[in-house]
Protein backbone atom coordinates (compact mmCIF):
# COMPACT_ATOMS: atom_id res chain seq x y z
CA UNK A 1 0.00 0.00 0.00
CA UNK A 2 1.36 3.37 -1.01
CA UNK A 3 0.55 6.28 1.25
CA UNK A 4 0.80 9.84 0.24
CA UNK A 5 3.01 12.09 2.38
CA UNK A 6 2.12 15.71 2.66
CA UNK A 7 4.65 18.19 1.25
CA UNK A 8 5.04 19.67 4.73
CA UNK A 9 5.92 16.29 6.30
CA UNK A 10 8.36 15.56 3.48
CA UNK A 11 10.07 18.91 4.02
CA UNK A 12 10.32 18.34 7.79
CA UNK A 13 11.76 14.86 7.22
CA UNK A 14 14.34 16.21 4.76
CA UNK A 15 15.40 18.94 7.17
CA UNK A 16 15.67 16.43 10.04
CA UNK A 17 17.79 14.11 7.90
CA UNK A 18 20.03 16.98 6.85
CA UNK A 19 20.50 18.13 10.44
CA UNK A 20 21.24 14.59 11.59
CA UNK A 21 23.87 14.22 8.86
CA UNK A 22 25.51 17.52 9.85
CA UNK A 23 25.59 16.57 13.52
CA UNK A 24 26.66 12.94 13.12
CA UNK A 25 29.18 13.19 10.26
CA UNK A 26 31.87 15.18 12.10
CA UNK A 27 31.67 12.87 15.13
CA UNK A 28 32.11 9.81 12.91
CA UNK A 29 35.16 11.31 11.19
CA UNK A 30 36.69 12.35 14.50
CA UNK A 31 36.24 8.86 15.94
CA UNK A 32 37.86 7.31 12.85
CA UNK A 33 40.76 9.74 13.00
CA UNK A 34 41.21 9.16 16.72
CA UNK A 35 41.36 5.40 16.19
CA UNK A 36 44.05 5.68 13.49
CA UNK A 37 47.54 4.88 14.72
CA UNK A 38 50.52 6.84 13.54
CA UNK A 39 53.14 4.71 11.76
CA UNK A 40 56.78 5.62 11.25
CA UNK A 41 59.58 3.74 9.52
CA UNK A 42 63.15 4.91 10.04
CA UNK A 43 66.23 4.12 7.99
CA UNK A 44 69.64 3.70 9.57
CA UNK A 45 72.32 2.85 7.04
CA UNK A 46 75.31 4.39 8.81
CA UNK A 47 77.78 2.58 11.04
CA UNK A 48 77.70 5.49 13.45
CA UNK A 49 76.64 5.27 17.11
CA UNK A 50 75.60 8.94 16.99
CA UNK A 51 73.14 8.20 14.14
CA UNK A 52 71.79 5.21 16.02
CA UNK A 53 71.37 7.22 19.19
CA UNK A 54 69.56 9.90 17.19
CA UNK A 55 67.19 7.31 15.69
CA UNK A 56 66.55 5.77 19.10
CA UNK A 57 65.98 9.23 20.60
CA UNK A 58 63.51 10.01 17.80
CA UNK A 59 61.63 6.78 18.52
CA UNK A 60 61.53 7.50 22.24
CA UNK A 61 60.38 11.09 21.65
CA UNK A 62 57.60 9.92 19.32
CA UNK A 63 56.37 7.44 21.91
CA UNK A 64 56.41 10.09 24.64
CA UNK A 65 54.64 12.70 22.52
CA UNK A 66 52.02 10.45 20.94
CA UNK A 67 51.79 7.67 23.50
CA UNK A 68 53.53 4.37 22.87
CA UNK A 69 50.18 2.66 22.24
CA UNK A 70 49.30 5.20 19.54
CA UNK A 71 52.32 4.86 17.27
CA UNK A 72 54.01 2.00 15.43
CA UNK A 73 57.73 2.54 14.97
CA UNK A 74 60.02 0.38 12.86
CA UNK A 75 63.74 1.01 12.46
CA UNK A 76 65.28 -0.73 9.45
CA UNK A 77 69.04 -1.19 9.28
CA UNK A 78 70.95 -2.04 6.13
CA UNK A 79 74.36 -1.42 4.66
CA UNK A 80 76.94 -0.27 7.22
CA UNK A 81 74.10 0.43 9.70
CA UNK A 82 73.72 -3.31 10.24
CA UNK A 83 76.82 -3.31 12.46
CA UNK A 84 74.95 -1.59 15.29
CA UNK A 85 72.57 -4.58 15.45
CA UNK A 86 75.35 -7.07 16.09
CA UNK A 87 75.44 -8.83 19.45
CA UNK A 88 78.48 -6.80 20.56
CA UNK A 89 76.99 -3.44 19.51
CA UNK A 90 77.93 -0.44 21.64
CA UNK A 91 74.29 0.76 21.41
CA UNK A 92 72.95 -2.72 22.14
CA UNK A 93 71.54 -1.76 25.53
CA UNK A 94 69.57 1.13 24.00
CA UNK A 95 68.31 -1.13 21.23
CA UNK A 96 67.14 -3.67 23.83
CA UNK A 97 65.31 -0.88 25.71
CA UNK A 98 63.66 0.35 22.51
CA UNK A 99 62.40 -3.14 21.67
CA UNK A 100 61.01 -3.51 25.20
CA UNK A 101 59.19 -0.20 24.64
CA UNK A 102 57.57 -1.57 21.47
CA UNK A 103 59.90 -0.37 18.71
CA UNK A 104 60.58 -2.94 15.99
CA UNK A 105 64.19 -3.20 14.84
CA UNK A 106 64.75 -4.99 11.56
CA UNK A 107 68.01 -6.16 10.00
CA UNK A 108 68.36 -6.48 6.23
CA UNK A 109 69.12 -10.10 5.28
CA UNK A 110 70.71 -9.02 1.98
CA UNK A 111 73.27 -6.95 3.88
CA UNK A 112 73.77 -9.78 6.36
CA UNK A 113 74.54 -12.26 3.56
CA UNK A 114 77.00 -9.86 1.93
CA UNK A 115 78.71 -9.26 5.29
CA UNK A 116 78.65 -12.99 6.06
CA UNK A 117 76.56 -12.42 9.18
CA UNK A 118 74.11 -14.95 10.58
CA UNK A 119 71.13 -14.41 12.85
CA UNK A 120 73.28 -15.77 15.68
CA UNK A 121 75.63 -12.79 15.18
CA UNK A 122 72.84 -10.33 15.87
CA UNK A 123 71.16 -9.06 19.03
CA UNK A 124 68.47 -11.46 20.25
CA UNK A 125 65.67 -8.88 19.99
CA UNK A 126 66.32 -7.93 16.36
CA UNK A 127 63.89 -8.96 13.64
CA UNK A 128 64.82 -9.68 10.05
CA UNK A 129 63.48 -8.54 6.68
CA UNK A 130 64.50 -9.96 3.29
CA UNK A 131 65.58 -6.52 2.04
CA UNK A 132 65.90 -3.29 4.02
CA UNK A 133 65.22 -0.96 1.10
CA UNK A 134 62.25 -3.07 0.05
CA UNK A 135 60.85 -2.98 3.59
CA UNK A 136 61.07 0.81 3.69
CA UNK A 137 59.53 1.09 0.22
CA UNK A 138 56.62 -1.19 1.21
CA UNK A 139 56.00 0.71 4.43
CA UNK A 140 55.87 3.99 2.52
CA UNK A 141 53.40 2.45 0.05
CA UNK A 142 51.25 1.46 3.06
CA UNK A 143 51.21 5.09 4.20
CA UNK A 144 53.91 4.99 6.87
CA UNK A 145 55.85 8.20 7.47
CA UNK A 146 59.55 7.93 6.52
CA UNK A 147 62.35 9.38 8.63
CA UNK A 148 66.08 9.21 8.06
CA UNK A 149 67.89 10.62 11.09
Amino acid sequence: MITKTSPRRAAIAAIALGLAACVLAPATVSAAEAAKRDRVVMQVSDNDPAKWNLALNNAENLQQALGAKNVDIEIVAYGPGINMLKAESIVGNRIEDAVKAGVKLEACEVTMRKAKLTKADMLDTVGFVPGGVIEIMRREQEGWAYIRP
